[in-house]
């Protein structure tokens, strides 16, 4: 008995500190999609202003080159909305992971969270639409602009 002991501590230690390496890619995706995603927003915010900024003066050149600043903003959308879901899918299995480790430690940190989820108490899906929402919002409102300016210019 004294032996299995030793080797009992040896795998929740071993076990702790996946825990805590796990939690730690976590934060590491998290940081990194936050990062990408806010400097890829403002890239995007910024060169909206300057295509409206630069091609407003001339009625000919806003028809014709506008159009490319849509399609630009839908791609950079596109690939946001993919690098985000990527990473979610990442860390998803790490949760998965960690909850895993936290049946065999008898621990809860995770495990209350994904119950809240699962049994509704704890609302997951909203976010989701919210992104999917927030990627289709700034090209169907350049889109819309762009209608309106062509009907009304």
């Amino acid at each position: 008995m004294n032996q299995e002991q030793p080797s009992e501590q040896i795998l929740q230690g071993s076990l702790r500190d996946e825990y805590r390496a796990t939690q730690d890619m976590i934060k590491h995706y998290d940081d990194l999609t936050m990062r990408f995603g806010t400097m890829t927003q403002a890239g995007v915010l910024i060169f909206i202003g300057l295509a409206f900024g630069l091609l407003s003066k001339d009625s000919t050149m806003f028809v014709f080159l506008f159009p490319f600043v849509i399609v630009f903003v839908i791609i950079s959308s596109l690939l946001l909305h993919m690098w985000f879901k990527r990473h979610r899918s990442i860390s998803q299995i790490k949760v998965h992971r960690m909850l895993e480790i936290e049946r065999q430690l008898g621990w809860k940190q995770f495990s209350l969270v994904d119950h809240a989820i699962k049994s509704g108490k704890l609302e997951s899906a909203p976010i989701r639409k919210m992104l999917i929402a927030y990627h289709l919002g700034l090209p169907v409102t350049l889109i819309l602009a762009y209608v309106i300016i062509l009907c009304c210019g």
